[in-house]
């Protein structure tokens, strides 16, 4: 487990105090830090003056060995594009190819997206498929799901043996809507497409940041 302090403002009231923060979550040392994670209560704090909590959302990296798992989570700010992060997120990835499957590092921007894709990976569900599907149900719905403002989560818990479970949010608002339904068939068959032939799925996704919106919009 990697910590380090930081000057952290409080957003309601602007008091600063220093703050110790995670930067490396390793779930196989403190597997407690995942349930932070997917409550949302990792990384934060109280303010020292008005009381207010509020989490500080900076670049980590959770790790998860039994699984495979490396993601890279580098929350977006106005001043920094999804190219340049994914360039520089490129360069350390050359440095450890030898050493790790690529298929497993792993590069998020909003912890909703890291939440989703632990989901996935423990649950061996297919997330080059997953996203595949998601680019097919926007390119199918345009008139009415607007890859722009929305975005499809995979609901892991709520989905069946029969059928997947997506939800439609709100980009700007977070809020949770409509619920679609996708057959478990369906994903099955393109699951076996990717076993015979992984590259063309690849070469749909590429990179370490496999995101439906992003290569429909060219950002998500």
């Amino acid at each position: 487990m990697s910590k380090k302090t930081f000057s952290i403002t409080c957003p309601n009231c602007s008091a600063v105090q220093d703050v110790e923060l995670y930067e490396v979550v390793d779930i196989c040392a403190e597997p407690d830090k995942k349930e932070e994670i997917m409550c949302n209560k990792f990384n934060r704090t109280s303010c020292i003056d008005c009381g207010e909590d509020f989490r500080i959302d900076l670049p980590i990296l959770y790790k998860d060995e039994r699984h495979g798992i490396f993601i890279h989570w580098v929350p977006k700010t106005p001043d920094i594009s999804i190219e340049n992060i994914i360039e520089e997120f490129d360069e350390i990835v050359s440095k450890i190819e030898s050493k790790r499957d690529l298929l497993n590092i792993r590069l998020v921007f909003t912890r909703v997206e890291l939440v989703e894709l632990i989901y996935m990976i423990e649950s061996q569900i297919n997330h080059r498929v997953i996203e595949y599907i998601k680019y097919s149900i926007f390119e199918r719905n345009l008139e009415k799901l607007n890859p722009v403002t929305h975005k499809l989560l995979l609901n892991v818990e709520d989905s069946t043996e029969d059928e997947l479970c997506f939800v439609v949010q709100n980009i700007k608002t977070q809020e949770l809507g409509e619920i679609l339904r996708y057959g478990r068939s369906a994903y099955h068959s393109l699951v076996e497409l990717f076993n015979e032939d992984p590259e063309e799925f690849i070469l749909m996704f590429p990179g370490p940041y496999i995101c439906a919106n992003y290569f429909i919009n060219g950002e998500s």
